[in-house]
């Protein structure tokens, strides 16, 4: 893979926590339990004091899908 093979899958797959919220249909304090539980994986992190998580959308939609279920 070249690098713009690379950005272009990176801007195809993974977001950031407000688009993640949002595929999830959450609220902020309820996709952060979602991520304390291990429930939402981030797929990479970077940072130690101020922490960006990067999640992978297909992931976040079949978690949306699986929640949604569980609600019916």
């Amino acid at each position: 893979m070249n690098k713009e093979d690379i950005k272009k899958w990176i801007k195809e797959n993974l977001v950031l926590q407000d688009e993640a919220r949002s595929i999830t249909g959450q609220s902020v304090s309820a996709f952060n339990q979602s991520v304390q539980t291990g429930k939402i994986k981030a797929f990479v992190e970077f940072g130690e004091t101020r922490k960006t998580r990067l999640y992978l959308r297909s992931e976040l939609e079949e978690y949306a899908k699986t929640k949604k279920k569980k609600l019916s």
